[in-house]
């Protein structure tokens, strides 16, 4: 439960060299932060562990501004309104935002920040399926992919937060499924929970055989959450025409520069298969999050998708979780509870 006298948070230490360790970050009291003109003081009850934190931490250019040595580290969360000047933040209500691993936050507004409907489920669900999990697997499938009916679409980390949606999700529009896991025990869980067609351990001595076998038409759609060297060993595997959605870069979370990335070039292999390769950002469709969110809603009432949880409790575990996300320890959406 929140101290009500501090604000807990956790706070970036150093510059993580290699893969981040608990060392890097810091468990920091603060004071609670007071709302100044158009902001509203959320108590934070749920945060998102997400892929893209990694990419925070390091000192190169990137999509958006990252942590300096000192800062609350990045994260997406839930909370409760206890104080508003906002018109649109009434006491009480339950918002999303980009709060950061703290106890306390300001809720100043932002592109994805919006307050829940209860009706629609939990107030976590707005970190996994109905929200940037659930649309980052909506958009970059749907948009991105262009999935046909028939076609075999290949996901990496496929039960991952994103990945054991857009496996679902491709199964809706008649697909054929395959994961690529890290661990037997999730290859049973991509199969048992998340109806893949076939799950494949990337570490199996035998991986490009069971791929052969799994795909003998091509892959038409790879869903790549993770890039590097498991890139390279599915890109032969392509059909003519298959489209390529770069979501994520796990792969490269052990690097402190990503241009130490360097692999195949893939070149020959997109004009001879002339494939399609896009990578996207979910904020480039962020005026359709609602017809998104609507469509997911409706999934998951129905039982048509569903999404494992991988909870710790206390802000304190804030680093903990972002190291299993990034070993691949998790089990489905990684969050953290901070607050009732």
């Amino acid at each position: 439960m929140s101290d009500e006298r501090v604000n807990t948070r956790i706070v970036l230490k150093s510059r993580p060299n290699g893969l981040p360790a608990i060392a890097d970050f810091a468990v920091e009291a603060a004071a609670i932060p007071q709302p100044g003109p158009a902001e509203a003081m959320v108590e934070v009850m749920w945060l998102s562990v997400d892929g893209f934190m990694i990419a925070r931490l390091r000192t190169e250019e990137n999509y958006t501004a990252g942590v300096a040595i000192g800062d609350v580290m990045q994260a997406y969360g839930i909370g409760r309104v206890v104080a508003s000047n906002r018109p649109d933040r009434a006491i009480g209500d339950i918002v999303f935002g980009a709060f950061g691993m703290q106890q306390w936050a300001l809720d100043q507004g932002g592109p994805l920040g919006r307050v829940l409907d209860p009706a629609m489920g939990p107030p976590q669900s707005a970190l996994g399926i109905l929200g940037i999990s659930g649309w980052s697997a909506y958009f970059g499938l749907l948009d991105v992919g262009q999935p046909k009916a028939g076609e075999t679409v290949v996901v990496s980390a496929g039960t991952g937060g994103v990945g054991a949606l857009v496996g679902q999700i491709a199964k809706l529009h008649r697909c054929r499924t395959i994961a690529l896991v890290g661990s037997q025990d999730k290859a049973f869980q991509a199969i048992d929970l998340y109806g893949y067609d076939a799950a494949i351990v990337r570490q199996d001595s035998d991986f490009d055989t069971q791929l052969a076998s799994a795909v003998p038409k091509g892959i038409d759609v790879y869903f790549d959450n993770v890039g590097g060297d498991l890139y390279d060993r599915l890109l032969p595997s392509m059909a003519i025409g298959g489209r390529i959605v770069v979501c994520g870069r796990l792969a490269t979370a052990h690097l402190s520069d990503t241009s130490a990335d360097i692999g195949p070039r893939d070149h020959n292999t997109l004009l001879v298969k002339r494939l399609r390769k896009q990578g996207f950002l979910v904020s480039d469709f962020a005026a359709r999050f609602g017809e998104a969110t609507k469509t997911l809603a409706d999934w998951q009432t129905k039982g048509h998708i569903r999404l494992a949880e991988d909870v710790l409790e206390g802000i304190e575990q804030g680093p903990a979780a972002l190291l299993r996300l990034l070993t691949g320890a998790n089990r489905g959406k990684q969050l953290i509870k901070v607050a009732p």
